[in-house]
């Protein structure tokens, strides 16, 4: 019996799995919305999936907090809430998220890149979904980055393809209201 538990304990993988695919764009077609106006408007539709791989561990959770943010070559385009949601017991579990940006303006180098792209239908953007660092008296719990790379528009698989995860010092995002956006680098 203890054999076989420590076989069990071996072979129990106690990191979960994330990944994320682009549903969906819309305020980025080449033809109507890219370059006819200096700022943009796009709003993504996005799925962000945990598997668990532990039996032991217990759920893997998104924590109240958690923002995602979509950006090209670096640039932020949209970014939004991401609700609280667990997976747990060795199963993936998807959430449904959207990420928006209003006014939105691009550099130069960026919108020609994305205008190319987009009218080869091989535009392709960053996914970074990033949960806050938790302070707890005079201990703070770093968060947790999980940075998708070069996902494209409509690509189911990619949610087989997991991301990047990274500990760091994230601080609580301010919630995007749709109103404004920030412009510039990416944070």
């Amino acid at each position: 019996m203890l054999f076989a538990g420590l076989i069990f304990f071996a072979i129990d993988d106690n990191d979960a799995l994330y990944s994320a695919a682009v549903d969906a764009v819309s305020g980025l077609d080449p033809v109507s919305e890219l370059g006819r106006d200096p700022t943009l408007d796009p709003t993504f539709d996005l799925t962000v999936r945990i598997r668990s791989r532990s039996w032991l561990r217990g759920d893997e959770c998104l924590e109240p907090g958690t923002a995602v943010e979509v950006t090209y070559r670096g640039v932020l385009l949209a970014s939004g809430p991401v609700e609280k949601f667990c997976s747990g017991g060795k199963k993936a579990k998807d959430q449904h998220v959207v990420a928006w940006g209003t006014g939105v303006r691009l550099p130069g180098f960026a919108l020609a890149a994305l205008v190319a792209d987009a009218r080869r239908g091989a535009e392709a953007f960053d996914v970074a979904v990033k949960m806050p660092s938790k302070h707890r008296g005079h201990v703070t719990v770093d968060g947790t980055l999980i940075s998708c790379k070069a996902r494209r528009v409509g690509d189911a698989a990619a949610l087989g393809t997991p991301c990047d995860v990274s500990s760091m010092d994230i601080p609580v995002p301010s919630p995007n209201t749709g109103r404004t956006q920030k412009t510039g680098g990416a944070n």
